[in-house]
């Protein structure tokens, strides 16, 4: 198809859509009983639209759930129909508004992104301009909920896709255990079997969303948070996963959550497996409810001191604020098209936006989880990592900087009062967010955080998230007195210029104040399995993840103390962070080595890096 036909076919596809967009606002406003013809006509449309932008198929670059979405839009409009044509006016009603009405919205912006602004990479980058934009002034509107009148206190969505006998336990528990507050339930099947999708056409509850042809999870739940508000009636939306167990009063400790500021987006429970820092130790045997919900029983208790603010967080099971989610025109970007990484998208955009989003460790759900990994999932992994990379210009993963978070949980102070913290180089500002709750665990009042970056690329991030925020080049950077304390938030390795650094820091510290800081260990045995597989660069300086293509600076015990010395700071305390499970691969390497036992050179092979604590003198 050449450019001028394209062309056309793209303006049709839009006028149609139009068309449709009018037919379903006079449906909503005139009744679907009295114009039951429009919804016939409605069914046809979307055939010729799913029509024509299968043609474009093979000229869109990017994977997409076009089709799946094409499919499901006439079968549905045709399903409300047949309700109609059956005399169940109410149920056609309620399909309409909650099946149909927002898939064929969603599906117009869905295939905007597609075929207008994902075309060329030169509109694609347009349309990333527009948003960072957006964003930029929702970042700078005070946050505040919008008046609306609301039926219930929660709207319930539980995504599934088979599974009858998982979800059937999710929603028995969610009947069970939300007490506190009045809600909706509203189950949303993404195309199940035939079997499963009968049993949930059974239940009672009124919405049931139920499309055919799945459209896999980072669709299905990009359609669910930027369309939800649209027909939710609940104050908050509380979205679930069908393989999550909600337990006694995780509801009413979210709530609290989410009512104590209008900055918070999004509220997560922790449970027993998950990545991200999200996960405990629980006592009982796998998947042992009865033992789970003694567990949670018991552990359950609201306690605000508990609420982390985090960067990032998956949300298995999370209690999202509609108002924040209506500001997206897309709310999961779909230029994420493997499912992995969709989620950091999502959460760039709402600390972007100046909304924080809270890790409730007062509230424990169970989650089932993935029992295992392919290898075909890391490779998905991969491709989501590279998308994201392709997108924001940085590594997601390197760019949260999670070891030093786990450093910091190791450490207590005393703190009271006020604090004021400097964070260099926080890049997403997770390792600083950790340095901020445990400042609150250990009893410190009102926090301010202002953030110094040598990298341009993470200051959107630092806007979002902290009191000030600019570039680190020696110029007047308009820091306020002097700091409690300071934090270097990424591996001192990977700074442009560490010396700078590091004297920022000692220099902007009041005396006895305290900096954080943590750096790589060059002769892990991680990266010595890397220099075997002749992973150098060229000038001989080791890579240490040749994705970032960023040359990592070796840091070791002694440089780093000359240099701190200089700047008037003692070291307070100083830990190895290691990495147990590659024990046996450590003793193999000395053994081969002949170093006899090799205690100092396994412990060496061993450690990730080292964190440290350091004081200025008074």
């Amino acid at each position: 198809m050449d450019q001028y036909a394209r062309e056309a076919l793209v303006t049709q596809i839009f006028e149609l859509f139009d068309t449709g967009e009018e037919a379903v606002a006079y449906l909503k406003n005139c009744g679907l009983a009295e114009n039951q013809y429009l919804l016939g006509d409605l069914e046809t449309l979307c055939a010729a639209i799913a029509s024509a932008v299968e043609q474009l198929a093979p000229q869109i670059k990017l994977k997409n759930k076009l089709k799946e979405i094409g499919l499901n839009a006439p079968l549905t409009a045709g399903r409300i129909r047949q309700m109609l044509d059956d005399g169940n006016g109410e149920g056609a009603m309620v399909q309409f508004t909650c099946s149909f009405t927002p898939l064929f919205l969603f599906w117009r912006r869905y295939a905007e992104f597609f075929l207008l602004h994902a075309a060329t990479d030169e509109t694609l980058e347009d349309w990333y301009a527009q948003e960072r934009e957006h964003i930029r002034r929702v970042r700078e509107t005070p946050k505040r909920d919008e008046p609306r009148e609301y039926r219930f206190d929660l709207s319930i969505v539980v995504l599934f896709y088979g599974g009858q006998k998982m979800t059937k336990e999710c929603l028995d528990a969610i009947e069970a255990c939300t007490k506190g507050h009045s809600y909706e339930l509203i189950t949303f099947d993404n195309g199940s079997d035939p079997e499963t999708t009968a049993w949930c056409e059974g239940l009672s509850h009124e919405k049931k969303i139920y499309y055919p042809y799945n459209m896999g999870s980072s669709a299905a739940g990009n359609l669910i948070f930027t369309m939800a508000p649209y027909y939710m009636e609940g104050k908050y939306l509380l979205y679930v996963s069908n393989d999550v167990i909600v337990t006694p009063r995780y509801d009413e400790i979210l709530w609290e959550c989410m009512e104590s500021d209008p900055r918070i987006a999004m509220a997560v429970p922790v449970c027993n497996s998950a990545s991200n820092l999200q996960a405990i130790s629980v006592p009982y045997a796998k998947n042992d409810l009865k033992g789970m919900c003694s567990f949670a029983q018991g552990y359950n208790r609201l306690d605000p001191r508990k609420w982390e603010d985090r960067a990032r967080l998956f949300s298995i099971l999370a209690c999202m604020r509609p108002s924040a989610l209506k500001q997206m025109r897309l709310t999961i970007d779909p230029f994420f098209c493997y499912d992995m990484f969709a989620d950091d998208g999502f959460n760039c955009a709402l600390r972007r936006m100046g909304y924080r989003q809270v890790l409730c460790k007062d509230v424990f759900v169970h989650h089932y989880g993935s029992a295992t990994i392919g290898e075909g999932q890391f490779q998905v992994m991969e491709l989501g990592r590279a998308q994201f990379r392709q997108k924001y210009g940085v590594d997601g993963w390197a760019s949260l900087g999670m070891d030093l978070c786990s450093a910091l949980g190791t450490f207590s102070m005393s703190a009271s009062g006020p604090m004021r913290i400097l964070a260099l180089n926080p890049m997403f500002g997770e390792s600083v967010l950790a340095l901020v709750n445990r400042v609150r665990a250990c009893g410190g009042g009102e926090i301010t955080v202002d953030a110094l970056t040598e990298d341009s690329r993470y200051l959107e991030d630092m806007e979002g998230l902290f009191h000030h925020s600019g570039l680190l080049d020696g110029k007047d950077q308009g820091l306020e007195d002097r700091y409690d304390l300071a934090v270097v938030g990424c591996n001192l390795g990977r700074c442009a210029d560490p010396r700078r650094v590091l004297h920022t820091a000692a220099e902007q510290l009041k005396a006895g104040g305290l900096l954080f800081a943590q750096y790589e260990n060059f002769y892990s045995l991680s990266h010595l399995e890397m220099a075997l597989q002749g992973k150098l660069p060229a000038d001989g300086v080791f890579l240490h993840d040749p994705e970032e293509e960023m040359n990592l600076r070796i840091i070791t015990d002694s440089a780093l103390s000359a240099a701190l010395q200089k700047e008037g700071m003692v070291l307070e305390r100083s830990i190895s962070l290691t990495n147990g499970s590659w024990d046996s691969a450590a003793e193999k390497v000395v053994s081969s080595l002949g170093i006899g036992q090799g205690d100092e050179a396994k412990a060496i092979l061993l450690s990730l890096g080292r964190f440290s604590v350091w004081r200025k003198k008074p």
